[in-house]
């Protein structure tokens, strides 16, 4: 089942982030999957993605015919960089995809975490899970999303995204990170792959950066996680007006921790190489990628080893968008993030 991607055009791939001709799938996202052996509901077909057709491959799984736990571990433990962001997230889940984060960190790999914490749902165990798993192990980060109780809006994707070698792949729909959502409850979620520099890829990754760099994120640390099992132990308790004036007073002490803790920040003073070479050329206003290409023959002299600089460029562009530094507008436009 794969969808073609048509009339392409070399001029729109040269002023955008996709290939200038049609690819086929990196072999690490099919290994993972025949070393599963597990079948999946497969559909064919051509995906539009910004009036464009983009070819990758669409899978299912609903934790009736397939556990979506039996195809998420494979991917996680062939992973180069992985991004969850989920709105729940329980210990009896996390411990389910344990030993695949293990094998990619040991492997080399980057992981991320958003987690949500409204409701108090996520339990504490998890959280404390994570913190020590990226205070061990600084190629793994953990960041929250606090709780918008005085907002109408509610965290609530989720969202897992696999960086493999040349291939990207997303998994979208029901499933929280809970033993519910990865093996027990009936649930809908879209497995989708594809090539990295596709433009449903770099969509996915624009996504994801925009819920990472938000303010309302965090990095919690440990008189948070104190405070916050405290607060969801006492509203399991709570019977009486008593009870309920003291668990105001520990949401409000959350709150102004909350607005504290560290955010999920680039310092561009820190940028070396390429990406302070790129950075520095970026205009103050919204800009496109060919905006860039001005400045090949400067950058070809700082790296005269390098013969396609333009590809270079768009690669360059895409880290600084992970990085929280530009924001991707789609079409090969970009603006700077602005900070207050």
């Amino acid at each position: 089942m794969i969808g073609r991607l048509y009339n392409r055009t070399q001029e729109e791939a040269k002023h955008g982030l996709l290939p200038p001709a049609s690819i086929g799938f990196g072999s690490s996202w099919r290994a993972a999957y025949n070393q599963a052996a597990i079948g999946f509901y497969s559909y064919p077909g051509a995906y539009p993605c910004n009036g464009a057709y983009s070819e990758m491959k669409v899978q299912f799984a609903d934790n009736v015919g397939t556990k979506l736990i039996v195809a998420l571990n494979p991917l996680l433990s062939n992973a180069r960089e992985v991004r969850i962001a989920v709105a729940f997230v329980k210990y009896s889940g996390l411990r389910l995809i344990e030993p695949a984060l293990d094998r990619c960190l040991q492997s080399g790999g980057q992981i991320e975490f958003i987690v949500g914490l409204d409701f108090r749902t996520t339990d504490a165990k998890s959280l404390r899970a994570l913190r020590t798993r990226s205070i061990a192990t600084p190629q793994c980060r953990l960041y929250c999303y606090s709780d918008p109780s005085d907002n109408e809006n509610v965290y609530h994707p989720k969202l897992y995204l696999l960086s493999a070698e040349k291939s990207l792949s997303g998994i979208i729909g029901s499933s929280n990170l809970t033993q519910g959502g990865l093996k027990d409850n009936v649930e809908v979620n879209a497995i989708l792959e594809y090539e990295e520099e596709e433009e449903g890829a770099q969509e996915l990754l624009d996504i994801y950066a925009r819920i990472k760099f938000q303010e309302t994120r965090f990095v919690p640390d440990d008189e948070y996680l104190d405070a916050y099992e405290e607060l969801t132990h006492q509203v399991t308790l709570s019977r009486n007006s008593a009870a309920d004036r003291d668990l105001r007073k520990r949401l409000e002490f959350l709150r102004q921790k909350e607005q504290v803790l560290p955010k999920p920040f680039t310092d561009p003073e820190s940028l070396r190489g390429w990406q302070k070479l790129v950075f520095d050329k970026l205009p103050a206003i919204e800009f496109g990628t060919s905006d860039l290409y001005r400045y090949a023959p400067e950058f070809q002299q700082e790296y005269p080893d390098n013969r396609n600089v333009e590809a270079k460029i768009r690669q360059v562009l895409q880290q600084l968008r992970d990085s929280g530094l530009i924001n991707h507008l789609g079409q090969g436009r970009w603006v700077r993030y602005t900070r207050g």
